[in-house]
């Protein structure tokens, strides 16, 4: 390992009485390369004449990793500093005087430099006083280094850098307090630097600090217990399996302490199985997934407005409710209102003739006698003498196809009890099921009238009324309806069964309206 020294600065003062020195880290790291004493190019020769060197180094290179601390070999002050050389150096390059990021201490008589120290690392200024065995720093590469190293150079005064190791080579020597073996490491013992009663404190373990006193022999006593370690080093990771799927992680701080568990988190498990979220209609389909860790049923399909296709596509339990527009493709059994004729006013008792026409819009035919006109529940309108049952005036008589239109007709009679209700709502029924989508009734709603004071009471028998009719998909309506094929009249086409006395023309109401099979909502919508 190669490193070329700065011109260092020459004090007066001899050898002897020099600062006697101590190792300037606190690790075991042995001299790498040592001091050339013959210094003549001719060659090299380390203080004890063998070849830990090489030719006309200046100064004694122990070899340690990037970031171990650098501490000041005996008390002084410090003259210099330089930082901003990169950290990884290379060998002849200029930066800090090829000594990279350093520092020089002057010690009273003579000076020690320390190079190749990491950009950013130095802890210490210009003027500040600095004890024996105190931080100053971390090593590194930076200036002509050619791998991480601590270089440090002794000037004892009055001439040139010498090596301060003592030997039978040596130009210098007897600058340690405590030399150490032959390549070795110099011992960590200060000389007299050190007031009695004085305390230092330095950092170790996890983010522990140690203490020591100076004794009465102005020299330094043994380091305490390495004190307030934290649970963890910097950079250590611990990583743990969280719920059902999912694994958390935590890395140490810069402080030796744990943070919070991270977010839980995992994979999907492969090839979900299908699951059931316990949400009605589409939305109940699911699929298992890993959420923050945890096997969970997710939804798959997202609630959409209802549209006419036997779905609940809002996920809110009934099927195809309210739903106005067909789907493709549509629901089986679909219905839509093409035209309608109902009366707006009737007396007590009176009858008269409804029809309606209903296009299928579904999928399936509607079968004969077993789809019908039906008002869902008893109804104050019908007529016992012809309707086929309370709820249900006329069935088809003829298979309706998809496409086609089928025509029902079916008496009402106003009731003499006046308490009872007349609003009826009138809907498809396929096969006991409602149609329920996208227009399949109507409701009706006519005035009643007071009985005319020139008639007698009207008659409770049934007066003679037409045969049911015969729905036919195929069929013309009768003469006083509209056309089937003219979509362009008013669904609300009012009137009476012929021979009846028309209503006076500002009593009738006609109140015919699209509806689904439900009631009208309560809040008249």
């Amino acid at each position: 390992m190669r490193a070329l020294l700065c011109a260092v600065v020459v004090l007066a003062a001899s050898p002897a009485d020099a600062q006697r020195l101590r190792r300037p880290f606190n690790t075991g790291h042995g001299l790498g390369t040592g001091y050339d004493n013959n210094g003549n190019g001719g060659g090299c020769s380390d203080y004890n004449c063998g070849g830990k060197c090489y030719d006309r180094h200046t100064g004694s290179d122990y070899p340690m990793p990037t970031g171990t601390d650098v501490v000041a070999a005996a008390e002084g002050t410090v003259v210099a500093v330089v930082q901003g050389c990169a950290n990884t150096g290379y060998l002849g390059n200029p930066c800090g005087g090829r000594c990279g990021n350093h520092v020089r201490i002057a010690h009273g008589s003579g000076t020690t430099l320390y190079c190749h120290m990491r950009n950013g690392s130095i802890t210490v200024g210009n003027g500040q006083r600095v004890g024996c065995g105190q931080k100053i720093g971390e090593s590194a590469s930076s200036g002509s280094s050619t791998g991480p190293h601590l270089h440090m150079g002794w000037n004892p005064g009055g001439g040139a850098a010498r090596d301060p190791y003592s030997g039978r080579c040596s130009n210098g020597g007897n600058a340690w307090v405590d030399q150490g073996p032959y390549n070795g490491a110099p011992g960590t013992q200060c000389a007299n630097e050190c007031n009695p009663g004085a305390e230092q404190r330095e950092s170790c373990g996890r983010c522990g600090t140690r203490t020591r006193r100076c004794g009465g022999d102005h020299r330094w006593g043994g380091w305490s217990g390495c004190e307030g370690q934290g649970p963890c080093s910097p950079g250590d990771r611990q990583e743990e399996a969280c719920c059902d799927c999912g694994r958390r992680s935590r890395s140490c701080t810069r402080d030796c302490r744990w943070p919070d568990w991270g977010a839980c988190g995992g994979p999907d498990p492969a090839g979900p199985p299908a699951c059931d979220t316990g949400k009605p209609g589409d939305c109940a389909e699911g699929a298992v997934r890993c959420v923050t860790g945890c096997l969970m049923c997710v939804d798959l399909v997202e609630p959409s407005p209802e549209v006419c296709d036997d779905r609940d596509n809002d996920c809110d339990g009934p099927v195809d409710e309210e739903a106005r527009e067909l789907a493709d493709p549509p629901a089986r059994y679909a219905a839509e209102l093409v035209d309608v004729s109902a009366p707006g006013a009737l007396r007590p008792g009176e009858r008269a003739e409804v029809w309606a026409r209903f296009r299928n819009v579904g999928l399936e035919i509607w079968p004969a006698h077993a789809t019908w006109i039906s008002t869902g529940g008893p109804s104050g309108l019908w007529d016992e003498a012809i309707w086929s049952a309370h709820d249900a005036p006329q069935p088809l008589e003829r298979d309706v196809a998809p496409g086609e239109v089928a025509t029902v007709m079916f008496p009402v009679r106003m009731p003499t009890d006046r308490s009872a209700p007349v609003t009826t709502d009138f809907g498809l029924v396929v096969q006991g099921t409602p149609i329920a989508c996208p227009a399949p009734g109507f409701a009706m709603s006519p005035v009643r009238l007071s009985a005319r004071a020139d008639e007698a009471e009207v008659d409770d028998a049934p007066p003679a009324a037409p045969a049911p009719r015969e729905v036919d998909a195929g069929a013309p309506p009768p003469a006083s309806a509209p056309a089937a094929d003219d979509e362009e009249k008013s669904a609300f086409a009012g009137g009476c069964t012929q021979g009846s006395a028309p209503a006076p023309a500002w009593t009738l109401l006609v109140a015919v309206v699209l509806l689904g099979l439900r009631r009208r909502r309560a809040d008249g919508r």
